[in-house]
């Protein structure tokens, strides 16, 4: 006689696949016919939506980082370049201001009012001597341009120097602030005649040995006397600032402002006499 089995044999495996394909395949064709799962798969979707949206919060995390450092990258070369391009325009428009000022400046030359008998002629900087007291430069016009030493050297507002040194091609102007220069000049208001020296510096001259009852007076313009033959009449030459009174000594000094633009230009005018006729305006 048989005895039946202690345990029933369970289904295998393609035959469960095959009972859940079926299953899964029924209710398929029901939901889409009678929209049965609807309530199932709602219930579903809320239960599963806060779990979707925590697993995704780590993703959009690192998808808002990536985008954030892509774009602040954006920003910083952007940012680069808008700098190199700021300097690039401030250097040009330095050059272009550097550019106006010269050419207003030889503007002033080319219509420069020179005495009668009096020629000039244009010279341009190109090295200024190192020594803070023996005021110098180089000009660019030299013996083969006619020019001689002694030669009186002005800018459009007024005195600047003396050639002091004739070469071939290049010549040496000694800055009338120069400690070792001085010139003749007199007092536009009331005529009176005064010896303007250097003190070393491009902003100051001095009147030294000065009466201390001479009439002088702060805002007084000295213009060049023309009794040394050497500068020619009327060259404004400095501005009266102050006048000090006697210190130690019998006499008064007045300290003065340059006029001419000294250490601020690339072009003087060089002059000279004429040789033939009266020039009005300088020559290259």
């Amino acid at each position: 006689m048989a005895h039946a089995p202690m345990f029933a044999r369970a289904m295998g495996l393609p035959a469960r696949l095959a009972l859940y394909c079926l299953a899964s395949l029924a209710l398929m064709v029901v939901d889409s016919r009678y929209a049965a799962m609807t309530a199932v798969k709602t219930s579903a979707a809320e239960f599963v939506y806060p779990i979707q949206a925590i697993l995704a919060r780590p993703f959009g995390f690192l998808n808002e980082a990536g985008d954030f450092f892509m774009v602040h990258g954006q920003v910083l070369g952007e940012n680069r370049r808008l700098i190199l391009a700021s300097q690039v325009f401030a250097s040009h428009l330095q050059g272009y201001e550097a550019l106006k000022s010269e050419n207003v400046q030889l503007r002033g030359l080319l219509n420069l009012p020179l005495p009668v008998g009096v020629q000039a002629r244009a010279a341009e900087i190109v090295r200024i001597l190192p020594d803070p007291f023996n005021r110098r430069v180089i000009v660019d016009k030299g013996a083969a341009d006619g020019v001689t030493a002694g030669r009186p050297v002005v800018d459009a507002a007024g005195l600047v120097g003396q050639v002091t040194q004739v070469y071939a091609d290049h010549s040496e102007v000694s800055l009338l602030t120069a400690k070792e220069q001085a010139a003749p000049v007199q007092n536009q208001r009331n005529g009176l005649r005064l010896i303007v020296s250097g003190a070393g510096s491009d902003d100051r001259l001095e009147v030294r040995y000065l009466d201390m009852h001479a009439d002088i007076k702060p805002g007084d313009i000295l213009v060049t006397s023309g009794i040394d033959g050497v500068y020619p009449l009327g060259i404004p030459v400095a501005r009266v600032l102050q006048v000090e009174p006697p210190r130690q000594t019998p006499f008064a000094k007045a300290i003065c402002q340059p006029i001419g633009a000294i250490g601020q230009h690339r072009h003087l005018l060089i002059l000279g006499r004429a040789e033939v006729g009266p020039a009005r305006q300088p020559t290259q």
